[in-house]
C-alpha cells in the first residue's frame, strides 16, 4: 500500500480536530469544577455543619432526606427484617471478596464457595420470606434481584474455573 499525500493530509487534519476538542473538553471540565468549588466554599461560609458522623453516615442522611425517602423509625418489621438480612449478605460478599483475594491458599477457594453458596441460600430465603417485595418496595427488590444476578454470576465463573 502506497502512503499519499492526502492520506498524511487527512491524518493531520484529524489529529488538529482531536487536540482542539479535547483542549475545548478540558476547558469545559476546568470551568465546572471551579463553579463547584466556589459554591461549595460559599456554602461553607455561610453555614456552620454538624461535624460527620463516623463512616459517612451523615451524607446518608442528608441522602436519604433530599429523596424523601421513608425514615427507619417508619419501617414496617417486614421491612426492618429485610433489610437486615440484606446488610448481613452485603457483609458475606466482603468475606467472599476476601476469601478469593486470599487466592488458593490451603483451602481458600474451598471456604469462598461455601460463603458463596450461603449468599445464594440467603438471597432466596429473602424472596421466599417476602415474596412480592418488587411490589411493596421496589428498590429493595431490585437490590435483592441485583444480589441474586451477582451471586449465580459468581456461580457460574467458580464453576467454569475462572478463579484456580
Amino acid at each position: 500500500m502506497k502512503i499519499t499525500q492526502e492520506q498524511i493530509n487527512a491524518l493531520r487534519q484529524a489529529d488538529s480536530q482531536d487536540q482542539s476538542r479535547t483542549t475545548a473538553e478540558a476547558g469545559v471540565f476546568e470551568n465546572l469544577l471551579n463553579r463547584e468549588v466556589q459554591g461549595i466554599e460559599a456554602q461553607d461560609a455561610g453555614t456552620i455543619s454538624a461535624p460527620p458522623i463516623g463512616g459517612g453516615m451523615h451524607e446518608i442522611a442528608s441522602l436519604l432526606q433530599a429523596e424523601g425517602a421513608t425514615p427507619a423509625q417508619d419501617l414496617t418489621e417486614k421491612e426492618r427484617t429485610a433489610m437486615e438480612n440484606v446488610d448481613s449478605l452485603l457483609t458475606e460478599w466482603e468475606n467472599y471478596a476476601d476469601q478469593l483475594a486470599s487466592g488458593s491458599q490451603e483451602g481458600g477457594l474451598r471456604e469462598a464457595y461455601g460463603v458463596l453458596e450461603h449468599i445464594e441460600s440467603g438471597v432466596q430465603k429473602l424472596k421466599q420470606d417476602w415474596p412480592d417485595m418488587s411490589e411493596d418496595n421496589p428498590g429493595m427488590g431490585s437490590l435483592v434481584n441485583e444480589l441474586e444476578v451477582m451471586a449465580v454470576t459468581e456461580k457460574i465463573k467458580f464453576n467454569r474455573g475462572d478463579y484456580i
